[in-house]
């Protein structure tokens, strides 16, 4: 069975989730929630993100409907502004939970905050949030959250976040002396990609073949979702985004992984400005064991960028420069709604700058190519068109968009 939420304040139980799914039954299990955008199942218990509190749902009577709704922590401040929404409700390996608000003039307004296991302590984590929908927090304990494009926020930006930091919108800087910088994202996301950000989620390790033990990032905006790489070669300090095939009906926001089935399950609703057809999605993503044809793995170096596919490629089409196209561009942080394009040889000139390829170098292990770009720099946004052959025959198109924070040594 599923729990789900829907933000008009009910929560449903749907059964019947099999491989055919031809008998699957929703029942209301509670209703009058304030605006739930956030939800998780601990220790068999439905505990859900209200706009001013952590419920948890009991069913005292056994007759699948919540009797009594128990407030777990309700220490959050909220006012009482038309966006200020409190989302995505995540628990940390120590069973900590995590969410995030909604920036409006409150002390909580445009924060990450963390409830303590027993519910007793709520603290602020992290600030400098606009508009945030969507977080995740992996096996491992990395906490991640993604904020819209706006005023003080130039595009779509996914961070991993470090308890005090600032994360850039400047109304929610939550500081004595305002700050004239911000901590960096792991990558800005192009609108094309994603121009509303969902949640995280991490594929479990040994399922999904290549994307096994990666992130995998939600757009709400597009109806999508994509794979982010991390340049483990660099402190993970680089970041990529892989769109996947497919669309969604409706803005997803929320994915879990069902330990029943490896299958992950994503929700989404259309609120504000979507590509979504439908109001609303419970929907189901599954690995049907077939090759994927994309990158897995990339690395920067001083003198170029090496990317690693989920197959064997072709070499000679893999070792031709005329396969790829490389063009990089930064953003200006200001208080305007989103930023321009700004060409990186001239921080005044918008635009992108195109990167000529010196050459491509496919490695012994058949599936890595070395992209000599002659001098890499920092950017806030590379985009890298390949348009190659697999070994075995299939084609393998696409782009890789990358934020480069750290430079690793020439190649």
């Amino acid at each position: 069975d599923a729990a789900v939420c829907t933000v008009h304040g009910d929560v449903w139980r749907v059964s019947g989730i099999d491989d055919e799914l031809d008998d699957v039954k929703w029942k209301r299990y509670a209703t009058g929630l304030h605006q739930p955008l956030g939800l998780k199942m601990v220790d068999n218990k439905v505990h859900v993100l209200e706009r001013d509190q952590i419920t948890i749902l009991h069913d005292l009577n056994g007759d699948n409907e919540a009797d009594f709704h128990e407030n777990f922590n309700n220490d959050v401040v909220s006012g009482g502004g038309g966006h200020a929404f409190a989302t995505s409700l995540e628990t940390d390996p120590e069973g900590n939970f995590w969410f995030m608000k909604c920036g409006e003039d409150t002390p909580h307004g445009g924060t990450i905050l963390r409830v303590s296991k027993d519910g007793s302590k709520l603290e602020v984590m992290a600030t400098g949030f606009r508009n945030p929908n969507g977080m995740g927090v992996s096996p491992e304990g990395l906490v991640t959250a993604a904020d819209q494009q706006g005023t003080w926020v130039p595009e779509t930006r996914l961070d991993v976040i470090q308890k005090g930091g600032f994360y850039g919108y400047m109304p929610m800087h939550k500081r004595a002396i305002a700050p004239t910088d911000f901590d960096s994202p792991l990558i800005w996301i192009p609108r094309p990609v994603d121009n509303s950000a969902g949640g995280q989620t991490w594929v479990p390790k040994g399922v999904w073949g290549p994307l096994s033990g990666q992130m995998l990032h939600l757009s709400y905006g597009r109806c999508k979702f994509m794979a982010i790489l991390r340049d483990e070669s660099n402190g993970g300090m680089n970041g990529a985004a892989v769109p996947l095939p497919g669309n969604f009906l409706s803005g997803v926001m929320r994915a879990r992984f069902s330990p029943h089935d490896d299958a992950l399950y994503l929700t989404g609703l259309r609120g504000w400005q979507t590509a979504a057809v439908h109001d609303g999605c419970l929907q189901r993503v599954r690995h049907t064991g077939e090759n994927l044809y994309l990158p897995a793995s990339f690395n920067v170096h001083a003198n170029g960028v090496m990317i690693t596919f989920s197959q064997p490629l072709d070499k000679e089409l893999a070792e031709d420069i005329e396969s790829y196209g490389v063009e990089q561009w930064n953003y200006k942080w200001t208080k305007n709604y989103g930023s321009p394009d700004f060409k990186p040889s001239d921080s005044e000139e918008q635009g992108r700058d195109e990167i000529a390829i010196r050459s491509a170098k496919l490695l012994d292990d058949g599936k890595s190519v070395f992209l000599n770009l002659g001098k890499v720099q920092p950017v806030h946004a590379m985009a890298i068109n390949y348009n190659l052959d697999a070994r075995d025959g299939e084609l393998v198109r696409g782009a890789l968009h990358l934020t480069i924070n750290r430079v690793g040594q020439k190649r």
